[in-house]
């Protein structure tokens, strides 16, 4: 995270959530949000922040969408599946349309599955594929969707502030991130932007009380704090966040995401380790990379730690790939740090075979 966030972290400006001077906080984080998303018309939205990542804002989302009726949840991915299993278990009632998981949500099929079930009051998809890297087409969905006269929800967690992401254009009711990902503050905040006209139509009856997205979207609008204590030093790091970016820019901050990425793509291609999905379909935050066969993900994993680097794997179950994102406030020298790395760690499994023995080193 970037130096001033750590700062605010570990010395917040404030120490307590119903003093003035956290309201003072809490309002400028929310313009701030609602300007580094590039929205247009600020008054014409809600911004909720909730203790929870982006899992238990979702959460909420399903919740307040059930009271609107029965909806479509798009799976193409890890994240559209865990939506489908948080609705499952919070008895939300809904269906599923489950599209390819290597390939973008196709608007033609949204709108045919509206079309077929009149009945369906809302759609929920993941506009980003984190862990497949996989860039859905936010805006032709939520056009395709919006004319059905339904809600629209989406997962913007990995989108939002990494990439453009227009929520007006979309025609979204309700995006969901974090403070975590592009935002690079402290995980541990979920972040909901809705759109002020579609709040009539999730006035119904409240699902959850922690979770009521409805009641903390109006009593943090109208008092500028949440309805329960919410940690202090997140905030502060969530506002010295917004801060750094507008300082930064935020059009520079995405090209810096956006280069490191294709710099790494380009180092990896020539020690023959290709990146997974077609170029067009990549949203270039993160990428997953095919390992060779006599390197599984597990010792890949440790002998890049050993190195000082720690990397995630793609798609959960799979050992023979792993993923690389550049969403951290990465340095030339950190990107440059880890191209050594993985050359040093991938050369040595092309020489050693199963015997891979890596000498750990600047």
């Amino acid at each position: 995270m970037p130096r001033q966030v750590a700062e605010y972290l570990a010395d917040p400006p404030c120490n307590y959530h119903r003093q003035e001077s956290f309201r003072a906080m809490f309002r400028a984080t929310q313009e701030d949000l609602k300007s580094l998303l590039g929205i247009r018309e600020p008054e014409a939205w809600t911004t909720a922040i909730l203790t929870t990542t982006g899992t238990g804002a979702n959460e909420a989302c399903l919740l307040a969408l059930s009271g609107a009726g029965r909806g479509l949840i798009v799976e193409n991915g890890f994240f559209g599946a865990r939506l489908v299993a948080q609705a499952t278990a919070c008895g939300v009632d809904h269906v599923r349309l489950v599209l390819p998981d290597d390939q973008p949500i196709d608007p033609a099929a949204v709108d045919a599955a509206l079309m077929a079930d009149p009945g369906l009051a809302w759609i929920y998809f993941v506009s980003h594929e984190t862990r497949m890297g996989l860039a859905n087409p936010t805006t032709r969905i939520g056009r395709a969707a919006a004319r059905r006269g339904v809600l629209v929800a989406a997962d913007v967690v990995s989108h939002a502030f990494a990439y453009p992401l227009d929520l007006e254009a979309s025609r979204l009711d309700l995006a969901v991130t974090s403070s975590a990902k592009a935002l690079m503050a402290a995980p541990g905040l979920g972040i909901v932007f809705a759109r002020s006209a579609a709040l009539p139509r999730l006035r119904g009856a409240a699902r959850s009380y922690y979770l009521d997205l409805v009641a903390e979207l109006d009593f943090q609008r109208q008092q500028q704090q949440p309805r329960f204590a919410q940690p202090v030093a997140l905030h502060a790091a969530l506002y010295a966040a917004c801060k750094h970016l507008h300082s930064v820019g935020i059009d520079t901050h995405m090209g810096r995401i956006r280069s490191q990425m294709d710099d790494l793509v380009q180092h990896l291609a020539g020690l023959g380790i290709p990146a997974q999905l077609d170029p067009a379909h990549r949203s270039w935050v993160a990428l997953n990379f095919r390992l060779p066969a006599s390197l599984p993900y597990p010792r890949f994993a440790q002998h890049l730690e050993a190195e000082g680097y720690y990397v995630l794997y793609g798609v959960p179950g799979d050992p023979g790939h792993f993923q690389l994102s550049t969403l951290g406030d990465l340095e030339p020298r950190h990107v440059a740090g880890l191209k050594t790395a993985l050359g040093r760690v991938l050369g040595n499994s092309r020489d050693l075979g199963d015997g891979l023995a890596v000498t750990s080193g600047a």
